[in-house]
C-alpha cells in the first residue's frame, strides 16, 4: 500500500513540474523553413522568396526586435535594401548557359503565418533565353551562417518545365531542365518524416491513442482513420483550397492530446472514438501542412504532397514500431495500469498546457 502512495504522489509531483515548467507553446523547433517561387515574365526570371523574419535579420543587421511592429518590419526592410541586395547576391547565384546572371531586388514585404513573421522579397534576374535547361541556380542561404539544417520549398514554373524543389544544405543547386520522380520525391519523403519527429505534439497524441490501444489491430484501425483523415487535410491545405489560421488549428491539436489521453478514463463509448480520431485527424492535417507550401494549385503539386504523406506515415509507423512492444511488454506486469495511468496524466496536463499557451497567444 504504501509502495502505491509512494507511486501516486510521484506521478502528481511529476504533473505538477510539468505545470510549473510548461512546453514551447508551439511544440516544434524549426524556425528557419523557408519558400520559393520561380516563374518568368517579359523581363527574365522572376525569384520570390519567403524567409523567416527574424532568423534573416540575424544575418543582415535590420534593426530590428522581436517587439517591432508589422509596419515597422516592412520599413526596416526598405530601409535595407542595399544590405539585403549584398548578401543575397553572396547567397544565391543565378546561372543561365553556364554563365552568371546579376539580379536586382524589386518588392519587399512582411506576412504573418504560422505564427511568425516572414520577409518576401522578390529578385528579377534579366534573362531573354527562357530555356528551362538552361537554367540553374545555387542556393546558400543560411547554411554556413545560421543553420546548417535550413530548408527551402521551391516550387517552379518555367518554360515547359514544372515541379517542386527542397534546397538543403547537402542539396544546394537546382537544375531546373533535368528534374526527376526520384530526385523530387526523397526530398520531400525526408521533409514529411523530419516535420513529425520535430512535432511533439502530434508525437504525443500517437502515444495517447496506441496507450490506450489494447490490441495491435485496434491500433492499426485508429491510425489508417488518422492517416486518411490528416491525408485528406494535408492535400487540401498545400494546395491552397483549405485556409485555416494556426491561431485556431493549433489551440485545437492541443486541445486533441489533452483529449485522448482521458477519453478512456471519462466514459467515452468506444463506438464514438473512431469518429473523434477522424475529426482530430483532420485537424492535425492542418497542421502538417504548415511544412508544405508549394505556391502552386496545378497536378505537378501531387506527386510532392503524396511523397511529403510518405514522409509522416513513416516518422508514425516508427513512433508505433518502437511503442507498442514496450508496452506488450510492461502488459504482463500488475504495474502496468500505475504507468499507463502516469503515462496518460503526463500527455493530458502537456496538452492542456499547449491548450492555454496557444490560446493565450
Amino acid at each position: 500500500m504504501a509502495g502505491q502512495v509512494k507511486k501516486y504522489l510521484g506521478f502528481s509531483m511529476l504533473c505538477i513540474c510539468m505545470m510549473i515548467f510548461p512546453f514551447q507553446a508551439s511544440a516544434h523547433t524549426d524556425n528557419s523553413e523557408g519558400y520559393s517561387k520561380l516563374s518568368m515574365d517579359d523581363s527574365g526570371l522572376v525569384y520570390e522568396i519567403q524567409l523567416d523574419y527574424l532568423e534573416l535579420a540575424r544575418i543582415v543587421d535590420l534593426g530590428v526586435t522581436t517587439n517591432t511592429t508589422a509596419s515597422d518590419l516592412a520599413y526596416a526592410l526598405t530601409k535595407n535594401e542595399n544590405k539585403l541586395e549584398e548578401y543575397f547576391h553572396s547567397k544565391l547565384a543565378v546561372f543561365n548557359q553556364g554563365a552568371k546572371v546579376e539580379g536586382s531586388l524589386g518588392e519587399t514585404g512582411v506576412e504573418r503565418k504560422l505564427n511568425r513573421d516572414y520577409a518576401n522579397l522578390t529578385f528579377h534576374y534579366p534573362i531573354k533565353n527562357k530555356d528551362s535547361a538552361a537554367l540553374q541556380l545555387t542556393y546558400d542561404i543560411f547554411f554556413e551562417d545560421n543553420d546548417s539544417a535550413h530548408r527551402n520549398i521551391a516550387s517552379y514554373e518555367i518554360g515547359d518545365s514544372k515541379g517542386q524543389f527542397v534546397f538543403t544544405s547537402e542539396k544546394r543547386e537546382l537544375h531546373v531542365g533535368e528534374q526527376t520522380i526520384i530526385g523530387q520525391s526523397i526530398p520531400f519523403i525526408k521533409l514529411g518524416f523530419h516535420h513529425i519527429l520535430i512535432g511533439l505534439d502530434h508525437i504525443l497524441f500517437i502515444i495517447a491513442l496506441v496507450v490506450t490501444s489494447k490490441r495491435f489491430i485496434d491500433v492499426l484501425k485508429i491510425m489508417t482513420l488518422f492517416t486518411l483523415a490528416h491525408s485528406v487535410t494535408i492535400g487540401l491545405t498545400a494546395l491552397n483550397l483549405l485556409s485555416i489560421p494556426a491561431e485556431i488549428v493549433e489551440p485545437l491539436i492541443a486541445l486533441s492530446v489533452a483529449f485522448v489521453a482521458i477519453e478512456k478514463y471519462i466514459g467515452l463509448s468506444e463506438k464514438y472514438r473512431n469518429g473523434v480520431v477522424f475529426i482530430f485527424g483532420l485537424i492535425h492535417g492542418i497542421g502538417f501542412a504548415g511544412a508544405l507550401e508549394l505556391n502552386t494549385t496545378d497536378w505537378t503539386a501531387i506527386w510532392p504532397i503524396f511523397t511529403f504523406n510518405v514522409g509522416v506515415e513513416m516518422g508514425q509507423a516508427l513512433i508505433i514500431a518502437l511503442l507498442f512492444p514496450i508496452l506488450i511488454l510492461i502488459r504482463k506486469y500488475k504495474w502496468s495500469y500505475s504507468v499507463h495511468l502516469a503515462t496518460n496524466i503526463a500527455i493530458f496536463f502537456i496538452g492542456l498546457t499547449w491548450y492555454f499557451q496557444r490560446f493565450l497567444a
